[in-house]
């Protein structure tokens, strides 16, 4: 049933019992009844239909929503139907459901229709027919539970959209009294913590009005020196500038980690005395304070190049900064690869331009170094044995939701039999580096653990570089560190649509990446079984967005700065 496709004809409702009918396209084996269930997208909820009907190739499914959850009602949340078979078959909406010409729209209906940015804008808006709404009492605003059949902008897929609407239990008066004194309590301590940050860093900038010899290192999302940071440091070292400036470094692995309690008082001092503070990243607090114009405040950009839209880019879009924020705007200079990418970090920082220098990436310079490039593969090949012989293909996409707290893979997008098949034919194996922010683990079912491996642990990405032919990705700016290589990519973007919507790039995605795009996993191992890559583009996209390409954009940044 590998060419198999299961679609939905139809969706209605009998009281609290939803109906799905549909059939099979391609089928090559009799439907089991037992196999039809509702999956959410994190593969952590699995419900099986509670009647199904099966008539040659036709199925009709029904759904309790009251009891379906081993009992008790289904939670909010977005479910796939999915047939599990000899592989998993995630069920697709008849294309006559989609078609307008199939409701009766008024003309106000048609015009909303047509307003609508994106093809699943307009399926959505259809899709809203079938929607069920139940309230409770039959006219309650507070207590609603609403279903919803819809393409998932998520993952471009089928999805009962389930959302449960109720108000907040009463509280207790205790409750309500404790509740309330720890509301006072967090924002009396942190008003003192600021005060106290602000006076340290006042005090301390007040005694080095003059222009000093300290430098500082400082990020709210990395742990330690690593990075851009690392070889800038480096290089400081090689020439000999640590005989001439005080260096020191103060990290946090991520936003939401509290600093150790002494680093809470050497901060805002280091901040206030130093004369050169790097950053690499979003640091809240660097925005809340004033430096003196002696202080040179440097952004080395944890990432090469202008991907996806970020900082003031997003101004007017949700989780973007607007135009009266402070955010970024202090920076005295920052570091890009190329004279492309100048107008996007003015734009992204709210920095002059003429503050931005293009001499390539510090944390790049290791990809040109091929003595490096032989010490590592071979320190790769004893650590990760797997790949000795073998076509290696790095599976690194980004990841999906609003951020660290709800970031998430779809790994049922990925088709692990077909994958574990064409490894398998052609002497290949897959390495999966998923985002650090993905919350759900890959599990690699055992029958394909001779093709698949799990690096995302693997601290140094471009170690895994050296060693790849092929990487497959999506909107990740790993392609421009892969990029000299000049290596083959695809880019495996499935909610292509909905994702410029919401996020948005720099430049047109279709003409911007450098590789063939493919928006399903039939057509991704088509194109490499039949190594349709359009690795033509690999070479122009290198020239365009790494101005220098000697490994020495590390050197250029520190001589800049210290006139070394």
């Amino acid at each position: 049933m590998s060419k198999s496709k299961i679609i939905i004809d139809d969706i209605y409702w009998e009281r609290i019992q939803l109906f799905i009918e549909g059939h099979v396209e391609n089928a090559t084996q009799e439907l089991n009844k037992r196999n039809f269930i509702l999956r959410n997208l994190t593969e952590t909820k699995v419900l099986p239909a509670n009647n199904v009907e099966i008539s040659g190739k036709t199925f009709k499914a029904r759904f309790n929503v009251a009891i379906l959850n081993d009992g008790n009602y289904l939670p909010s949340g977005q479910y796939l139907l999915v047939y599990r078979g000899e592989y998993d078959y995630i069920a697709n909406i008849n294309h006559k459901l989609l078609d307008p010409t199939q409701y009766e729209l008024d003309e106000t209906d048609i015009e909303k229709y047509e307003e609508l940015e994106t093809k699943n804008g307009k399926n959505n808006f259809l899709l809203e027919y079938f929607k069920h709404v139940f309230k409770r009492g039959g006219n309650s605003k507070k207590t609603t539970y609403t279903v919803t059949p819809m393409i998932s902008s998520e993952v471009n897929e089928f999805v009962i959209d389930i959302s449960f609407k109720a108000p907040q239990p009463k509280e207790s008066l205790i409750q309500q009294k404790i509740k309330e004194y720890r509301l006072k309590y967090n924002k009396i301590s942190f008003n003192i913590r600021n005060f106290i940050f602000k006076t340290i860093f006042g005090v301390s900038k007040f005694f080095h009005l003059r222009k000093g010899n300290t430098v500082l290192f400082t990020s709210d999302s990395r742990a330690e020196m690593s990075g851009n940071f690392e070889y800038v440091y480096n290089e400081m070292l090689r020439q000999n500038l640590d005989k001439t400036y005080n260096i020191h470094a103060l990290f946090k692995s991520n936003i939401s980690a509290r600093r150790d309690f002494i680093d809470k008082f050497k901060f805002p001092y280091l901040l206030g005395k130093a004369d050169y503070i790097f950053v690499d990243d979003f640091h809240p607090l660097l925005y809340t304070v004033k430096f003196r114009k002696s202080q040179e405040i440097i952004q080395v950009w944890h990432a090469v190049g202008a991907f996806k839209t970020v900082g003031y880019s997003r101004t007017g879009k949700k989780g973007g900064p607007f135009f009266n924020s402070v955010n970024h705007r202090n920076y005295t200079k920052a570091f890009v690869s190329s004279e492309t990418d100048i107008p996007f970090y003015g734009e992204a920082f709210g920095i002059k331009e003429q503050n931005i220098i293009p001499t390539g990436v510090p944390r790049t310079d290791i990809l040109f170094d091929k003595t490096y490039e032989q010490q590592i593969v071979a320190e790769m090949e004893e650590t990760l044995p797997i790949i000795k012989g073998k076509k290696v293909i790095l599976f690194a996409p980004t990841f999906r939701g609003n951020g660290h707290h709800t970031a998430h893979y779809p790994f049922f997008k990925i088709d692990f039999a077909r994958f574990a098949r064409y490894c398998k034919e052609n002497n290949a194996v897959v390495l999966f580096k998923m985002h650090p922010f993905v919350k759900n683990k890959l599990t690699i079912p055992r029958e394909y653990q001779e093709y698949f491996i799990d690096v995302s642990d693997f601290r140094e990405v471009n170690d895994i570089l050296f060693v790849t032919d092929i990487l497959i990705s999506d909107y990740s700016s790993l392609v421009y560190e892969f990029a000299v290589f000049k290596r083959p990519m695809l880019f495996y973007a499935f909610d292509l649509e909905d994702y410029i919507t919401s996020r948005d790039f720099y430049e047109p995605y279709e003409t911007f990446v450098p590789g063939k795009i493919v928006e399903s996993f039939d057509d991704l191992i088509v194109a490499l079984d039949n190594e349709d890559f359009e690795q033509e583009k690999v070479p122009k996209f290198l020239d365009k967005h790494f101005k220098y390409q000697d490994g020495r954009s590390s050197e250029r940044l520190v001589r800049n700065l210290f006139g070394s």
